[in-house]
């Protein structure tokens, strides 16, 4: 697990070996491809929980683009195949050039992902995330009754993490084209259908 902090929660999860980086030197692409060798998949969730409306376009493409490029850029040079990333709703790479400026970053987050031509690609698109830190109590309370065939409604934290694991055990068999997506309804059935299993 890389980060720029500790968790010390799993500080002493013997299954967890954290590295803390520096995502801001020149070398973090080198430094991911070095520690990502020998691994077979990887995952991110590399992007800005929050503070989004005060910062700049430059201030968010250097997260949730040029890190993130670096780091998916480092695990393919690795050998890394197989790719796990964690996006918003409704996002694809049409939106880098949308003229709202939350979508186009993240838009470019997408298509940055998208080049760097991983052979298989899972994108995961939660609605809202109930459980984070980052979402206010308030905004899952009336977002709890958006079904999940839009897109927009609720699922835990907790599910978004078990849906990774899910598509890892079972949907990377299963994944026939070089990229899948899953909304919140999709993320649940893959959960239930892996637990079923």
């Amino acid at each position: 697990m890389l980060g720029r902090r500790a968790v010390a929660s799993i500080q002493d999860e013997a299954k967890v070996n954290q590295v803390v980086v520096d995502t801001s030197t020149p070398y973090f692409e080198e430094t991911v491809k070095e520690i990502a060798l020998g691994h077979d998949i990887a995952i991110s969730c590399i992007g800005i929980g929050s503070g989004t409306a005060s910062m700049s376009e430059d201030q968010m493409i250097e997260v949730e683009v040029n890190m993130l490029g670096k780091y998916a850029r480092g695990c393919k040079a690795a050998g890394i195949e197989v790719f796990e990333l964690l996006t918003a709703v409704g996002i694809n790479e049409a939106h880098a050039a949308s003229r709202i400026k939350g979508f186009r970053v993240i838009g470019k987050k997408y298509k940055t992902v998208l080049e760097v031509g991983f052979e298989k690609l899972a994108v995961f698109q939660p609605g809202m995330i109930v459980g984070n830190v980052h979402t206010p109590g308030w905004l899952t309370v009336l977002t709890r009754f958006i079904p999940d065939s839009i897109g927009w409604g609720n699922i835990r934290q907790e599910q978004v993490a078990q849906a990774f694991v899910a598509h890892l055990e079972k949907g990377v068999t299963m994944q026939n084209e070089s990229v899948v997506s899953y909304g919140n309804k999709e993320m649940k059935m893959l959960i239930s259908e892996t637990r079923g299993k």
